[in-house]
């Protein structure tokens, strides 16, 4: 009796562990503690501001605008329609509203992620559930007001409407999600090229017509206004180690690239089933393809690691089909990890000998984000708070969306230039203007509207990161031009898609 008991008491730990790696957390109860929990873990963000990405600033303008002077103007190019849109009932209840909005969203989708694990049969669904809902790159995105989660969510969506057969519902979410973020586009290919592999091809029709009418109303606004030049976007080169630096660095953390990278060496006896599986398994040659299709646009214009956000689930299911479950389970523990305590290093952009000579633990991106929000936020209040003389221009640099948004209510927000050819012409073209002191301030400037302003006058201002930008941009430096600088030598952090970081 008493050795019956205690066989009891042996087994119970593993018995209690087992359960958890396996949890099911699509049951009612469940999902309801568990989203409890993870909109809690979102609290510190809700009141930093729209995000640490600049975009997020231009989407709130975009809305804003839309909302101030009944004018529809895209956020960036080629437009975000849908983004822009759900933004326009909450902007003006301010950023806790819109954050909240896009946390809840990822819920959502966290959700269908779970529902899938479930009708895919993969193993230790409570692990992969709690590691797709904390893998701090998607963490940080669930809490910006931006389309990343938006966009992923539907995905996942269109995703299971096709797994249960109902190619309409699917084509519907596939439309919404190119209408959140166009380079969803190249997901639908992958599920196309799925339908192909289940010979189910007589669905792509609905599919792909479904999608179609979606997405050509949704961006018929901007069509109206650009037509084809709607496809402009910021074609600047990414240097090779600046690339490795994003997939290293910034993907998942030092930490939970190096875990995974560890758990595929571990994993190579069954990795070798991959080619033959992809053969004969159609959602395994799914799971190759949309991160394939991902991956490779995003080597084309590799700017921001949020690019990457829709392989994730993907790579989660290849990852749950090839790791052996306690490799798996350790894996997914150092991602979630990473984003609290990780191998950093100083530099944001370049990965050079110091990024290996001076490495150490730290901050997490996770932790870095937070750092970074409230950085921006005291940079931009730092420059409100300047004594501008009236009759001045200010170059801001790319805090120009945070400070115009932030100061909306003593500033008049306007365009300085209508030029369809600018890839945002509410930041790019815009000004936000002191007019009871005359003083304008402007992300950057053309030459000629600099030009046309010395001819009045002005005294002219810039920021440390406004200078090069300018440069950069518009080929000439306001220092040279005799302006003057403020806040000597300090720069925003800016944050591209997830923490910033001088990590």
């Amino acid at each position: 009796m008493e050795a019956e008991a205690t066989g009891v008491r042996r087994a119970w730990p593993a018995d209690v562990l087992e359960r958890a790696v396996e949890f099911d957390f699509t049951r009612p109860l469940a999902f309801a503690a568990f989203a409890a929990v993870y909109v809690a873990t979102r609290i510190p963000w809700l009141n930093l501001g729209y995000g640490a990405d600049p975009d997020a600033w231009r989407v709130a303008l975009s809305a804003d605008h839309l909302l101030s002077h009944g004018e529809y103007l895209p956020s960036r190019l080629p437009g975000f329609p849908l983004e822009e849109l759900v933004t326009v009932p909450l902007v003006r209840a301010g950023w806790v509203w819109t954050n909240l909005s896009a946390a809840l969203v990822s819920l959502a989708g966290v959700y269908l992620f779970a529902r899938l694990l479930v009708e895919l049969k993969l193993p230790a669904k409570g692990v992969l559930t709690a590691a797709f809902a904390f893998t701090p790159l998607l963490w940080i995105n669930s809490i910006v007001t931006m389309d990343y989660m938006w966009s992923l969510t539907l995905v996942l969506g269109c995703y299971l409407a096709l797994i249960r057969r109902r190619p309409l519902l699917a084509g519907l979410c596939m439309g919404l999600a190119i209408s959140f973020r166009l380079t969803a586009f190249w997901v639908a290919f992958a599920f196309i090229f799925w339908l192909w592999r289940e010979r189910r091809l007589r669905s792509a029709l609905p599919f792909a017509g479904a999608m179609a009418v979606t997405a050509l109303v949704a961006y018929s606004p901007v069509l109206a206004t650009y037509g084809p030049g709607m496809f402009n976007f910021y074609d600047a080169k990414v240097s090779f180690t600046g690339f490795l630096k994003l997939l290293g660095k910034d993907t998942l953390g030092v930490v939970g690239a190096l875990a995974v990278l560890a758990g595929l060496a571990v994993s190579l006896p069954r990795l070798k089933r991959l080619p033959r599986d992809f053969l004969v398994d159609s959602h395994v040659a799914l799971w190759v393809a949309v991160p394939a299709l991902v991956f490779g646009s995003f080597t084309r214009l590799p700017h921001e690691v949020a690019y990457l956000i829709p392989l994730f689930p993907f790579g989660f299911f290849l990852m749950a089909r090839y790791f052996q479950r306690p490799v798996l389970v350790a894996v997914a523990v150092l991602i979630v990890l990473s984003g609290f305590v990780d191998i950093t290093s100083p530099g944001d952009e370049e990965v050079s000998k110091q990024t290996f000579t001076s490495a150490q633990i730290g901050a997490g991106m996770m932790l870095s984000d937070l750092d970074t929000l409230k950085a921006q936020r005291a940079y931009a209040g730092d420059l409100a708070a300047v004594d501008i003389p009236p009759h001045s221009v200010v170059f801001t640099g790319s805090i120009y969306p945070q400070f115009a948004m932030r100061n909306k209510d003593r500033l008049e927000l306007g365009i300085l230039e209508r030029d369809h050819g600018a890839i945002s012409m509410l930041t790019d073209r815009g000004e936000a203007v002191d007019r009871e002191n005359d003083i304008h301030y402007v992300w950057l400037l053309k030459y000629d509207a600099f030009e046309a302003f010395r001819e009045q006058g002005y005294n002219f201002y810039y920021v440390y990161d406004a200078e090069g930008g300018n440069a950069s941009v518009f080929h000439f430096r306001p220092a040279y031009y005799d302006a003057t600088e403020i806040l000597a030598g300090r720069s925003p952090t800016s944050g591209k898609g997830t923490a910033s970081t001088h990590r």
